[in-house]
């Protein structure tokens, strides 16, 4: 039996455990984040902003709707031991911070350039109620601070969890290497030629031959 040393991470914890752990916690924490977002995309109806920023909110929530996938498919690739599966999760986690960097800093820079007034009247649009100009402010704050957050923390996560991949990766591939080195696909074999004084070897003893 061919055992490969498991590599570590956080000190003492195996990788594999750690890439379960991330793509379980990409595909819950990714499809919270995506329902928020879409729940703000469909509240643009009722409290209509400007086109940026709803396009920023699109961005938002279809980025994170992506990171829930892609930890879906991590997970089997996880489960399963493929290093296929796992490097291509590694791959798309990858493709997705970078993206997740360039359409989050797109967002944020979309949410803090407006104008706060200019934000407040769109979403109240015209109404007197003293619940809805309330709600309109708490709802601008939270927002900024939700995405805010999520992003950053998302981020780092990704960031962390690409490293760890990775390291499991090329565990798997150190195990399929000894497992090929030490089970050949078909064993050697050696001619060993019968023993000179073997009956029937001599020419006097082979068949035909006449006495």
């Amino acid at each position: 039996m061919v055992y490969v040393r498991s590599r570590k991470f956080c000190c003492c914890l195996p990788v594999r455990f750690g890439v379960f752990v991330i793509t379980l916690a990409a595909l819950l924490f990714g499809g919270l984040v995506a329902i928020a977002g879409w729940i703000e995309v469909k509240d643009i109806h009722e409290h209509p902003i400007d086109q940026a920023e709803a396009n920023a909110l699109y961005i938002h929530a279809a980025i994170f709707s992506i990171l829930a996938l892609v930890g879906g498919f991590g997970l089997v690739g996880a489960i399963s031991k493929k290093t296929g599966l796992v490097a291509l999760f590694g791959w798309m986690l990858g493709f997705h911070l970078g993206f997740s960097i360039a359409t989050g800093v797109y967002t944020i820079y979309t949410l803090f350039k407006r104008n706060p007034e200019e934000a407040l009247a769109n979403c109240i649009n015209g109404s007197d109620d003293p619940t809805v100009i309330n709600s309109c402010e708490e709802g601008l704050k939270i927002l900024k601070i939700i995405v805010v957050t999520a992003y950053c923390v998302s981020w780092l996560f990704e960031l962390y969890g690409y490293i760890i991949v990775n390291a499991y990766v090329k565990q798997l591939q150190e195990e399929e290497s000894l497992n090929v080195a030490s089970h050949p696909n078909a064993p050697m074999t050696h001619y060993v030629p019968p023993p000179s004084n073997y009956a029937f070897t001599q020419p006097a003893q082979a068949q035909g031959n006449q006495a």
